[in-house]
């Protein structure tokens, strides 16, 4: 038997509202019924056709609620259904085609002809999806039941057949779906119908039961038509239900059959269902009464989401009946864009206000305004995109960050935290930093205790951002409890290695209670105010200390002195290669289980070339002061000499790097280090 679940299978009316008048037009369509606003639609040339059922959907746009209907070119009334509308969303609706035009006109006004009663849109397939939760629906009942209480509506539409693997409307677990598809029998007979669904799922045509799959479940043991049922049809045209419950996991719904003498199943081809016509919007007509407006439609084009992060890639399209003119468009999100069709990246989803201006010979001629609801393009199968992410990190990092809202700017610091992207989380960062007093809640914490740490080692232009971040974090507005431990551990470390405030550095050392830090934070704190004495000068009591704090005891053998030159190397090495991140972890991570080689000068020097080489001259100048009294009588005290001098001029303390500079040259006048310092600063 075949296979009938493919392996890639894994799986308020608020339209137009518009203050009323009277629409007169000449010619043929002057007989439409008279309406402040018509918008005209066309068959798609690639839609099915002939066809007596068309969907179109309409945009939103401001102004008063009022009644609308669907109009045939010389004014006659069509039946129609409206199928889903929702605040800030396309209202979508069926209408009757069987007349066979191929043109037809939205009309918005009040005191329009009626519409045709007791029409039903018998063709194609129709999906709808609904939330529901976690409870058995292993037997009709429960199912019923299930079913029942389900929430309102993620959405409804028209798709191709009844083969899905994703929620077209929503989330795409904890669903369920509803199908209901009109089909066309040729020949009469037996007709055998199956279902392969993930979870629970049922088949009916014409309201009998035919095939079901309860309980929870993969799909696999359903894939040739293990779970069907036969039914004798007529020919002719029939309806088909098809529900699939869709807990957690990879989701399928599959609607098959086996017609009579065929002797395998098949998935119910498209072409099985009577053919639905697509209509796009090809005009907006206005009565002379009416101010000039816009009308614009949208639709997601893609997204890139991780975890709870998500950034949406809309296209925008007004509908432009003047060559002549240009449309600027203006996002809630703080920027603008220019032309008749734009795509747009949203930091987040939700209600978004979207504004478009025609302007014509340096006038804006036409204006519209709405909310629009963005959100993820749910047929979207991965939803980490590397390409979407990338044109959405460029696009946001040219924004002018400054005038986006702080909700939107925090959405994209988020996206760049939880995808590891440095540039965009720190880029956005800077920007979060100097309107940090739009943060003021609790909930900003850990955000800028994350931007410490990211911006921490990244020059001394990272250092100053990483500080201003962690003393944010102090803000009584913003402290957390179980936080606040972290980062007076943090602030206090970066003090004491870098501007060398030890006196501020102790007090917030003191203040901490431990409770909130993790064994390696308690480590960290216990060295943090052993440095304090190395830095105050007490070395024998910092060395004593350093002794006692260490992993192990005190290690001299050959093996050892093996072991430690290899992982200076290695580091060393990493400073010379660039990859200044590497060569911080392992000097970290050397220098925490080794506390004594935080007063080793060999040590120092490599961390000396990585403060360097990050352009952290604050770091190296006050390191290299540290250990100058380490380096007395030692040939390598020359280089330290030299380091201490590189920082003291880069930082602009000519007066301070000078005296360093001439001490090198009389002590060590034979030195590499002088004949480097002769050529960079002269003899001074």
């Amino acid at each position: 038997m075949t296979d009938i679940l493919p392996a890639s299978l894994r799986g308020l009316l608020w339209l137009f509202l518009i203050v009323i008048g009277p629409l007169s037009a000449p010619g043929q369509e002057g007989r439409l019924p008279a309406a402040p606003v018509r918008l005209r639609i066309e068959r798609n040339s690639d839609s099915p056709w002939p066809a007596t059922v068309g969907v179109a959907e309409t945009a939103p746009c401001l102004g008063k609620p009022a009644g609308f209907g669907v109009f045939t070119g010389d004014g006659k009334p069509v039946a129609f259904k409206t199928i889903w509308f929702a605040a800030g969303e396309a209202t979508r609706l069926l209408f009757d085609t069987s007349g066979g035009a191929e043109r037809y006109y939205l009309c918005f006004g009040a005191s329009l002809p009626e519409a045709p009663e007791g029409w039903n849109p018998e063709a194609g397939v129709i999906e709808q999806t609904r939330p529901c939760g976690e409870q058995p629906a292993d037997t009709a009942a429960q199912v019923a039941r299930l079913l029942q209480s389900a929430g309102p509506p993620f959405g409804c539409g028209e798709v191709p057949d009844i083969f899905s693997g994703v929620n077209p409307f929503g989330p795409f677990t904890y669903y369920v779906a509803d199908f209901t598809g009109w089909f066309r029998v040729f020949r009469g007979g037996v007709y055998v119908f199956a279902t392969a669904s993930d979870d629970a799922s049922y088949l009916q045509v014409d309201g009998r039961t035919v095939a079901q799959w309860l309980g929870r479940h993969g799909a696999g043991e359903g894939r040739r038509g293990e779970h069907s049922g036969a039914l004798q049809l007529q020919s002719g045209v029939h309806r088909i239900d098809y529900v699939q419950i869709q807990f957690d996991g990879a989701s399928a719904a599959v609607a098959a059959w086996k017609p009579p003498g065929s002797d395998r199943f098949e998935v119910m081809p498209p072409s099985a269902f009577l053919p639905i016509a697509h209509f796009h919007a090809a005009n907006l007509e206005l009565a002379p009464s009416q101010p000039e407006q816009v009308y614009f439609e949208w639709q997601t084009e893609d997204h890139c989401a991780i975890g709870a992060s998500i950034t949406v890639r809309v296209r925008f399209r007004a509908l432009d009946a003047h060559a002549a003119r240009a449309f600027h468009w203006h996002f809630d999100d703080g920027s603008d864009a220019e032309g008749a069709s734009v795509r747009h990246f949203f930091p987040e989803p939700g209600l978004r206000r979207v504004t478009v201006e025609a302007w014509d010979r340096r006038a804006c001629v036409a204006t519209n305004s709405a909310l629009v609801r963005v959100a993820p393009h749910w047929r979207q199968i991965d939803w980490w995109r590397d390409d979407v992410f990338d044109e959405a990190k460029r696009d946001f990092l040219h924004r002018d960050l400054a005038r986006m809202p702080a909700r939107d700017l925090g959405a994209i610091i988020d996206l760049g935290d939880r995808a590891d992207d440095r540039e965009l989380f720190l880029g956005a960062g800077e920007a979060m930093l100097k309107r940090q007093d739009e943060f003021n809640t609790t909930a900003s914490a850990p955000t800028f205790y994350n931007l410490g740490l990211g911006f921490e080692h990244q020059g001394d232009w990272g250092d100053g951002l990483a500080e201003k971040a962690w003393r944010a974090d102090l803000n009584p507005h913003r402290s957390i409890a179980a936080l606040d431990d972290k980062v007076k551990l943090r602030l206090a470390d970066l003090l004491i290695h870098s501007s060398g405030d030890l006196e501020e550095a102790a007090q917030l050392l003191a203040g901490i209670s431990g409770l909130g830090l993790s064994a390696d934070e308690r480590r960290l704190w216990k060295l943090a105010q052993i440095d304090i004495l190395l830095a105050r000068g007490q070395t024998d009591n910092a060395r004593a200390r350093y002794a006692a704090a260490s992993e192990a005891p005190a290690k001299t053998s050959a093996r050892f002195d093996i072991a430690r030159a290899g992982q200076l190397e290695s580091a060393s090495l990493s400073v010379e290669r660039g990859d200044f991140d590497a060569a911080q972890r392992a000097l970290d991570q050397f220098t925490f289980a080794n506390p004594l080689e935080r007063m080793s000068v060999d040590t120092g020097l490599v961390r000396l070339r990585l403060c360097l080489g990050r352009k952290e001259f604050q770091r190296a100048f006050t390191t290299a002061r540290l250990l100058l009294p380490m380096s007395q009588g030692d040939p390598r005290r020359s280089e330290l000499l030299y380091d201490l001098a590189e920082a003291g001029y880069a930082l602009g303390r000519t007066n301070q790097a000078r005296p360093v500079v001439l001490e090198l040259l009389k002590n060590f006048p034979y030195s590499e280090s002088a004949a480097k310092a002769k050529d960079k600063w002269g003899r001074q």
